[in-house]
C-alpha cells in the first residue's frame, strides 16, 4: 500500500502541474483575443467622421497628430514615394509611408485596415512578451500582466486611432520579449535571427518616430554587455544598429531625392523651442517670447539643426529657468489624462470618451468644483505620485532578484526613463509616455506586488531568490 502512495503522489503533483500550466497558458492566450474580438467591434461601430480625400472614413479614431499623417498620406496618394509634399519633411514620413502601404489593399477601409492591423499587431506582442516570462520566477504574476496590458483603456484603445504610438509600445514588448528569450534560450541555433529581428523592430519605431534610435543604442548597449565574449557584444551592438539604420537612412534618401535635403525630419528644432524659453511653463502651450535664434547669413531662414543649438545654448546660458522647465516637464510626462493635473495632447484619448471624471466634471457645477477643486487636484497629485512611485519601486524589486531579471529590469525602465528624458528636452507632453506605457505598465504592477508583500511580510527582500 504504502509502495503505491510513493508512485501515485509524483504523478498526482505532475496532473496538477499540467492544470496550472494549461490553465495559465489559455488565459495567456484568450485575455488578447478576446480584447482583440472586442475592438473588431468597436472598430464596426466608429462613425465615419474623418473627412480625408474628400470622403467621411470610419473605423478609427484622430490620434493627436491624425490630420497631419492623412494629410501626409494624401501627399503619397497624389504624387508618390517622392512627394514634395511639406509634411512629409518636418513630421517623419515612416509613419504616413505605412499608411500608402495599408492603402494599397484598400483605400475605401483604410481606417479600418489601420485600426486592425495595429490592434493585431499589439495583441500579438503582448501575449509574447508574456509568453516568455511563463518559466520564470515571475510565473505567478503573468496573468496580470496579460490583463493590465489588454485592459488599460488608453493604451489598449489607442490601437484605435491613428498614430504611432500604439505600433511603438508593441514593437517595444517584442524587443524585450525577444531579448528574454535569448537570454533563457542562449544555445538556441535561432540566436542570430533574433538579433536581427529586435534591430528590425527598432528599425520600424525608428522608421515611425526617429528618436527611437537613442533607444536602440541603449537597449542594445545594455544586452550586449550581459555577454563576457567580446566578440559576441560587438557583433549584437553592429547587428542591431545596421538594421535599425535602415529606417533612418530610407528617410533620408526619401526626403533628398523630393528635394528636401538631406534630413530624416525638421521637426525637432521647432518642438524644443516650443518647450523653452523665459516665461512659458514648457509645455505644448508656450507662452512669453521664443528663444531668439537668428539664421546665418546669407541665409534668411534658420535650419532644425540651427534651431536645436540655440536651444541648447539657451538652457547652458539660464540654469535656472532651465531646471525649473525639466522639473515641469517632468511632472507634465506623468500627469493624468483628465482632471487640474492634466498636460498634454491627449485631449482625442479614446478613454475620455468613456471616463467617468468627465461625466462627473461636466455634468453639474458640483461636479466641476469637485474635479478641479482640492479634491480633484489632491487625487491627481497622488495619481502622479503612486505612478512613479509604483514604477521605480517595481524596477528596484524587479532588479533584487539575480541574473536575467535584472536584465528584464534595465529592458523595460530605461526606455521609459529616455522618453521621460526626451521630453524634459523637448515639451513636457503625457502623451509621450504611451509609446513605453506598455513597459512602464509591467513595472507598475510588480511595483503593486512589492507593497503588498511589504505589508504582508515586512520586507521587500524577494520571496524566491532564483
Amino acid at each position: 500500500m504504502s509502495e503505491e502512495l510513493v508512485e501515485y503522489e509524483p504523478f498526482e503533483a505532475r496532473i496538477q502541474q499540467f492544470k496550472a500550466k494549461f490553465t495559465l497558458q489559455f488565459f495567456l492566450i484568450a485575455i488578447p483575443i478576446l480584447a482583440f474580438f472586442i475592438k473588431l467591434i468597436i472598430i464596426r461601430n466608429i462613425e465615419p467622421v474623418i473627412n480625408f480625400n474628400g470622403s467621411r472614413y470610419g473605423g478609427a479614431w484622430l490620434g493627436a497628430d491624425g490630420e497631419n499623417y492623412l494629410n501626409a498620406l494624401y501627399g503619397f496618394l497624389k504624387d508618390g514615394l517622392y512627394s514634395k509634399d511639406h509634411l512629409l519633411e518636418y513630421w517623419p514620413a515612416g509613419y504616413p509611408f505605412l499608411l500608402w502601404l495599408i492603402s494599397k489593399i484598400s483605400l475605401t477601409h483604410i481606417l479600418s485596415l489601420v485600426s486592425i492591423s495595429q490592434s493585431a499587431f499589439y495583441g500579438y506582442a503582448s501575449y509574447y512578451f508574456v509568453k516568455q516570462l511563463r518559466n520564470t520566477k515571475l510565473q505567478r504574476y503573468l496573468f496580470t500582466f496579460a490583463l493590465i496590458l489588454a485592459a488599460n483603456p488608453t493604451l489598449s484603445l489607442s490601437s484605435l486611432a491613428i498614430g504611432y504610438e500604439s505600433p511603438i509600445a508593441s514593437c517595444m514588448l517584442m524587443v524585450v520579449g525577444l531579448i528574454i528569450k535569448s537570454k533563457l534560450n542562449p544555445e538556441d541555433n535561432r540566436f542570430w535571427l533574433r538579433v536581427v529581428a529586435v534591430g528590425g523592430f527598432f528599425a520600424l519605431a525608428s522608421f515611425m518616430q526617429p528618436r527611437w534610435i537613442l533607444t536602440t543604442i541603449v537597449i542594445a548597449a545594455i544586452w550586449a554587455i550581459t555577454y563576457k565574449n567580446l566578440k559576441q557584444q560587438a557583433l549584437i551592438l553592429a547587428i542591431v544598429m545596421a538594421v535599425m539604420a535602415i529606417a533612418p537612412v530610407a528617410l533620408i534618401v526619401r526626403n533628398h531625392k523630393a528635394g528636401n535635403g538631406s534630413v530624416v525630419s525638421t521637426n525637432l528644432g521647432t518642438t524644443m523651442r516650443i518647450g523653452a524659453g523665459d516665461t512659458t511653463s514648457g509645455s505644448y502651450m508656450h507662452s512669453g517670447p521664443d528663444v531668439p535664434c537668428k539664421p546665418i547669413a546669407p541665409a534668411t531662414t534658420t535650419t532644425d539643426n540651427q534651431m536645436v543649438k540655440c536651444v541648447f545654448k539657451w538652457y547652458a546660458g539660464h540654469p535656472v529657468k532651465a531646471v525649473r522647465l525639466f522639473i515641469n516637464k517632468s511632472l507634465y510626462f506623468w500627469s493624468p489624462w483628465y482632471g487640474p493635473r492634466m498636460n498634454g495632447t491627449m485631449a482625442r484619448n479614446p478613454w475620455l470618451k468613456i471616463d467617468p471624471v468627465i461625466n462627473i466634471e461636466r455634468g453639474s457645477q458640483q461636479g466641476h468644483d469637485l474635479v478641479y477643486g482640492i479634491i480633484g487636484k489632491l487625487i491627481s497629485w497622488l495619481w502622479v505620485l503612486a505612478t512613479m512611485s509604483l514604477f521605480f519601486i517595481g524596477f528596484f524589486w524587479l532588479r533584487s532578484y539575480k541574473g536575467i531579471y535584472r536584465t528584464l529590469a534595465w529592458l523595460t525602465f530605461t526606455p521609459v526613463v529616455i522618453s521621460w528624458l526626451v521630453a524634459m528636452g523637448t515639451i513636457g507632453d503625457h502623451r509621450f509616455r504611451l509609446p513605453t506605457m506598455s513597459l512602464a505598465l509591467v513595472l507598475q504592477v510588480l511595483g503593486y506586488f512589492a507593497l503588498r508583500q511589504r505589508a504582508k511580510t515586512g520586507s521587500f527582500k524577494v520571496e524566491v531568490q532564483p
